[in-house]
């Protein structure tokens, strides 16, 4: 019996049935004779419990626990080779070598850190079962969701579709003022903004011509709420994911979340910001073959909109760095910023995003 989990996936193995004997030999053929096919494996005896944990709406950045109960429901004992979650965002407790016995249970648990941009997130467990080639998922899911929701949280432009809509609204139900969209004024459906009052939800729409050549990996949508200034949306396209950052690679880092938030800040001021950058190696498996790929030498902002200075670069483990640095807006800029900011290594160079309202 195999069952799903949020965010968990578990890999269980179980014991295959004798092999069946091979056919013997006709006497006068000409070829070898054909063996009988393989007996498939047996379903497992391993059954998650509950069989997905959904966190429901959760805030950008939280981390959240989940517990699950593996119970074995056969006659024999089941012994967990591993269990592995599908993401580096999630850790699960280490089971690896206990045995259930039948009728017996066991406790997983894993913790699943969603991304501060919204939109859903899941992940996986994979838990082996010595002995059986099947796998047994249990999973996390979240819906990261902000003080304004966006439905769809992201702009998909795939497949050549080149313009949409996305529906904004306040989870509280306040009205609040959209303010730009992708640095731009926003094309509001049905309302006016020199006549017409506030509201607590609004239709945008979006236009991949109006996104500029080459397309960013955001469009940023603007707010007057204080609790949520910016709202990132990921556009889907063809030009945005791998392509974006060809380099990725060959330096053996990326930054798994390339915008970076910055609120409302004044020109000339500095705010304190984060990000992190993360070990990249597929062609060896992640193993780390270039030593120094997280020693951050240098942040530098292309252009003229702002300064950036680092303050620390913390590894954790060894296959993130996590970034603290101070971005200071250019003086003399004002409104909707999306601001590039050039982290450098020994390996090479890649780019996070601020995405700032600059006010005076």
């Amino acid at each position: 019996m195999i069952l799903l989990l949020p965010s968990l996936a578990v890999a269980l193995a179980v014991a295959a049935g004798p092999a069946c004997p091979e056919a013997p030999a006709a006497p006068a053929a000409p070829a070898a004779a054909a063996q009988a096919p393989a007996r498939p494996a047996a379903p497992s005896a391993l059954v998650v419990e509950p069989p997905e944990v959904n966190f429901g709406r959760v805030a950008p950045g939280t981390k959240h626990p989940a517990r699950f109960v593996l119970r074995n429901a056969g006659a024999a004992p089941l012994t967990i080779a591993s269990a592995k979650p599908s993401c580096k965002c999630t850790d699960v407790s280490p089971i690896e070598g206990k045995t259930i016995p039948p009728g017996g249970t066991l406790e997983l648990t894993a913790a699943l850190q969603v991304p501060k941009s919204p939109g859903e997130k899941d992940a996986k467990v994979m838990i082996a079962v010595v002995g059986s080639p099947g796998l047994v998922l249990a999973k996390m899911v979240a819906d990261v969701t902000q003080p304004v929701r966006a439905e769809p949280a992201y702009v998909d432009a795939l497949k050549g579709v080149s313009a949409g809509t996305v529906r904004l609204s306040s989870v509280d139900g306040k009205p609040f003022r959209v303010l730009s969209a992708g640095g731009k004024a926003p094309e509001l459906v049905g309302f006016d903004p020199a006549k017409d009052t506030p509201r607590a939800a609004y239709e945008l729409r979006w236009s991949v011509s109006a996104m500029g050549a080459p397309l960013p990996q955001w469009w940023v949508v603007d707010t007057d709420r204080a609790d949520c200034a910016q709202i990132p949306l990921r556009i889907r396209h063809e030009t945005t994911g791998a392509r974006f950052d060809p380099e990725q690679g060959k330096r053996f880092w990326f930054p798994p979340e390339s915008v970076v938030l910055a609120g409302v800040a004044k020109p000339g001021v500095a705010v304190r910001l984060s990000t992190t950058i993360e070990h990249l190696n597929p062609a060896a498996q992640g193993r780390v073959t270039a030593p120094d790929w997280g020693k951050v030498t240098a942040l530098s902002v292309p252009g003229g909109e702002g300064t950036a200075a680092m303050v620390s670069a913390t590894p954790r483990g060894t296959d993130f760095v996590d970034i603290e640095f101070d971005f200071t807006p250019a003086a003399g800029r004002a409104g909707a910023l999306y601001v590039p900011v050039r982290v450098t290594t020994p390996t090479g160079s890649g780019n996070v995003f601020v995405a700032v309202t600059v006010a005076p």
